[in-house]
């Protein structure tokens, strides 16, 4: 049976193979966001081919939830990686930063925007409120969204009354659904920031499930 959450002990223990596609994942979010991904990461991607990567507080030492902490937080991993980990990043990985809107100053948000276009591959993936609207998205419309600002939407995911998080939301079909809502909101793709009441965050799901096990059953339907 699944675990009702992880801990930030379980994170980055498995190691990964050489030649996989390494995502370095920097949140906002300390609970949320990585219990998220790690399920992402063990439920659906082949660790032969892709990784998900963690870059917490915790292996940095970086504590906070602006733009420019995050922006820290990578720049210290980059330099100076934590010696516990069993994968060295280079110049060729993936970093992927997840940012709510919240009450962040414009000019950090564009501050950060700026330093992942600086990288060799970055992005900068904004749900607007918070990353709640992209888990409120596997289950329910954004329409249906009766919040105007972050704290009142991690509430309102709260309603749905869902258990066992974050496995709840591992299912391919949830996540399709997820990511065909996003893009339909998606009314402006070449802004990086979204609109109220919708995220940009299915573009990284997308990318991600390009690593999918699932795929591989697709390509080679002998495979049980």
């Amino acid at each position: 049976m699944n675990r009702k959450k992880y801990s930030a002990s379980d994170y980055n223990k498995a190691e990964a193979f050489q030649d996989a596609t390494k995502f370095f994942i920097i949140y906002e979010g300390t609970v949320k966001e990585p219990n998220y991904f790690q399920a992402f990461n063990e439920s659906f991607l082949n660790r032969k081919s892709a990784y998900v990567h963690h870059i917490l507080e915790a292996n940095t030492g970086i504590i906070g939830n602006t733009p420019l902490k995050l922006k820290e937080r990578a720049e210290l991993f980059i330099k100076n990686p934590p010696t516990d980990i069993n994968i060295t990043p280079s110049k060729e990985d993936k970093f992927r930063f997840i940012l709510d809107v919240d009450k962040h100053p414009k000019i950090q948000i564009e501050e950060l925007k700026t330093y992942c276009d600086s990288l060799f591959d970055a992005n900068l993936y904004i749900s607007n409120y918070c990353f709640e609207v992209w888990l409120w998205a596997h289950f329910k419309n954004f329409e249906d969204i009766t919040s105007v600002k972050s704290s009142e939407m991690k509430t309102e995911l709260g309603t749905l009354n869902l258990n066992h998080f974050p496995f709840c939301f591992m299912n391919i079909n949830l996540i399709n659904d997820a990511i065909n809502k996003s893009e339909k909101a998606d009314t402006d793709k070449n802004n990086y920031f979204p609109a109220a009441k919708s995220t940009k965050v299915y573009l990284l799901i997308k990318e991600l499930l390009e690593h999918s096990i699932l795929n591989e059953e697709v390509k080679n339907p002998e495979i049980i």
